[in-house]
């Protein structure tokens, strides 16, 4: 009986191999949307902060500097929103890279699972085969 061989195997490999690079992709934007929403968390609540320390008596100098700064992060806010619109279609454009991979993948992985079971019928098909040569072979040894 001979091993089985899938003659698309380098295909099916290529197409893993694609499969996984599309996915380190997709893990990276997604890596990289979650640290832009962090930022985005981060100036919120920085922002907080220095709003409720507007109230407490200060100086009109070191009013107008919290009101500079917090000026400074709503335009820090505003250039973080633009960049997280452009991750998210970045992740998007992953999502569909990554899910052709897989489809693509798919496809051969299937016909390689067909193939191997068109194989292993044939090997049991064959081995039936031999056992009854066999045991005709005794029998008709038996009855001469």
């Amino acid at each position: 009986m001979k091993r089985f061989s899938f003659s698309l195997q380098k295909l099916l490999d290529l197409r893993l191999f694609r499969e996984k690079e599309a996915e380190i992709a997709l893990g990276k934007a997604i890596a990289e949307r979650e640290k832009i929403q962090q930022e985005l968390e981060e100036i919120a609540r920085e922002r907080v902060s220095w709003t409720y320390s507007r109230t407490s008596g200060t100086s009109i100098q070191d009013l107008l500097s919290i009101e500079r700064y917090i000026s400074r992060l709503d335009t820090k806010k505003e250039e973080l929103l633009e960049h997280l619109a452009a991750a998210e279609l970045v992740v998007e454009q992953a999502r569909e890279n990554w899910m052709t991979a897989t489809r693509e993948r798919q496809v051969i992985s299937k016909l390689k699972e067909k193939k191997t079971g068109i194989w292993h019928k044939e090997m049991l098909d064959e081995e039936a085969e031999v056992l009854d040569d066999i045991s005709n072979s005794v029998y008709s040894s038996k009855t001469n």
